[in-house]
């Protein structure tokens, strides 16, 4: 499953119109699709099944981060990505 394919599986899927990944833990299929769109997310301290997701602003500096298996994990993401996600051009 591509990373374009699952990005639009998720924002036409009813009552997450809004958000990019789902509330709770999410995989590395979700992550994939993110990082496709926004410029300033990345995968860090990826060990295999676990790994964290990372916002940076423009100048590189770390502003939220979550391991991919905590329980509110996609929610706290979309929060961010609302404020500090740089889309790709």
């Amino acid at each position: 499953m591509t990373g374009a394919f699952y990005f639009q599986g998720v924002t036409d899927m009813p009552g997450c119109t809004s958000r990019l990944l789902p509330e709770g833990p999410f995989s590395r299929e979700q992550v994939v699709a993110v990082t496709t769109v926004y410029r300033n997310v990345f995968t860090e301290d990826d060990q295999g099944t676990h790994f964290r997701l990372v916002i940076r602003n423009a100048e590189g500096q770390l502003r939220w981060r979550c391991w991919n298996f905590e329980p509110d994990a996609g929610k706290q993401l979309n929060v961010w990505l609302a404020s500090e996600g740089l889309l790709r051009q």
